[in-house]
């Protein structure tokens, strides 16, 4: 018995040992953690400009203080090199710093506009390569400016500026706008990839502008408006926008708030030519009456329903001939359709698809349900006799 716990003491030992805490913790004094990283064109042709935030615990401050009169610093140290790739930039910002570059933290990279239209593949190959780097961060586009420009504005409500980007892209857009989503759609055969975009307002702030557009990893252009809410719903993202509508021989429009979209699609194979049948179905409500027209009647509620899928049909082709005409970006993945369904096909046509995706039509089959009109019928303040029911 002795003998058998003899042997055993130094087994406890060691797994005691072993067990004692993280062999590869780092205290947060010796790291910089990074919170968000813009890309611009260098000031010499063929470099880059990298500007990175790199988040100031101790700034935070405790509990109390949030209300404060004073004004606080911001709690962020800004790192701006340059290099002829992003790693001799990150090397440069290392020496510029007692503590060690940690990126595995990083929410946001942003990159301006110019810099996207040049082409992504030096910068994404940084990304992809470093281990560090996580791609789970959120890619955004800078529209109509630099990056570092956008990264310096400040935001209001949020303590960091990378929360407004991040609470912009999980909350209000939900598209797939991540790094990973952008590799993955980037390898998926028969498609391109995109991106969220923000701009500076007239008023010197940061706001969520439509959808970038790429294509072969060089930005192509935007998609915004009506048009950027019927894509964000195709892609299975937060609709979140109104369009506007009219009855004919009404006086007056209606917005109505789009809330979800169902879509269903297929190709088929007909003389050696694919076709497409896209089938969608909307539901949304009426948030502004500016007709004299009494919602509660079921007749109204048929015509409106009728007009909005008129219009929404009407941006979806508009949308359409966008994207084939002038981005010439397949960013719906309509090859990708043909890849599934007629994989053999797409074998013979795989190479001759970029010249053939901007001339392909669709079939249309749009609905559009409205589900709430609000708590009244007609608006109030017009007299009864006055209300067409």
């Amino acid at each position: 018995m002795l003998r058998t716990l003899a042997l055993l003491v130094p087994v406890w030992l060691l797994i005691a040992w072993i067990c004692t805490g993280c062999w590869d913790r780092r205290e947060i004094v010796d790291v910089a953690i990074v919170m968000i990283t813009g890309v611009d064109e260098g000031q010499k042709p063929g470099t880059y400009r990298v500007h990175a935030h790199v988040a100031e615990p101790i700034q935070l401050g405790g509990p109390g203080e949030a209300g404060s009169a004073q004004t606080k610093k911001e709690p962020v140290t800004h790192l701006v090199t340059e290099g002829r790739n992003i790693d001799e930039a990150r090397a440069k910002a290392e020496r510029m710093l007692s503590r060690d570059i940690i990126t595995s933290h990083r929410r946001v990279y942003l990159i301006g506009e110019s810099a996207a239209r040049k082409g992504m593949k030096d910068i994404l190959d940084q990304i992809s390569r470093n281990p560090m780097n996580r791609l789970s961060t959120l890619l955004v586009i800078a529209e109509n400016t630099k990056a570092e420009k956008l990264m310096d504005t400040k935001v209001p409500l949020e303590t960091f500026d990378v929360e407004l980007f991040r609470e912009f892209g999980l909350r209000k857009m939900r598209l797939p706008t991540s790094i990973k989503d952008y590799f993955i759609a980037a390898t998926t055969p028969g498609q391109q990839p995109l991106a969220a975009s923000f701009a500076k307002s007239k008023e010197n702030k940061i706001m969520m502008s439509g959808i970038a557009i790429f294509r072969d990893h060089k930005l192509e252009g935007f998609i915004k408006g009506k048009e950027a809410i019927a894509l964000s719903g195709m892609l299975g993202g937060k609709m979140g926008g109104s369009i506007t509508i009219r009855i004919p021989q009404v006086k007056g429009d209606l917005s109505i708030h789009l809330d979800r979209l169902q879509l269903r699609r297929n190709v088929t194979i007909l003389k050696g030519e694919p076709e497409f049948t896209f089938e969608v179905r909307a539901f949304g409500r009426v948030l502004d009456n500016r007709t004299n027209l009494d919602l509660s009647n079921p007749s109204i509620i048929q015509k409106i329903n009728k007009a909005s899928s008129e219009e929404l049909e009407h941006t979806f082709k508009s949308l359409f001939h966008r994207l084939q005409k002038q981005f010439r970006a397949d960013t719906t993945g309509m090859g990708t359709m043909i890849y599934k369904k007629h994989p053999g096909y797409w074998k013979r046509i795989e190479k001759d698809w970029p010249q053939m995706y901007p001339d392909q039509t669709i079939k249309w089959q749009v609905r559009t349900e409205i589900t709430g009109v609000g708590s009244i019928g007609a608006p109030l303040f017009i007299p009864d006799n006055e209300v067409e029911k």
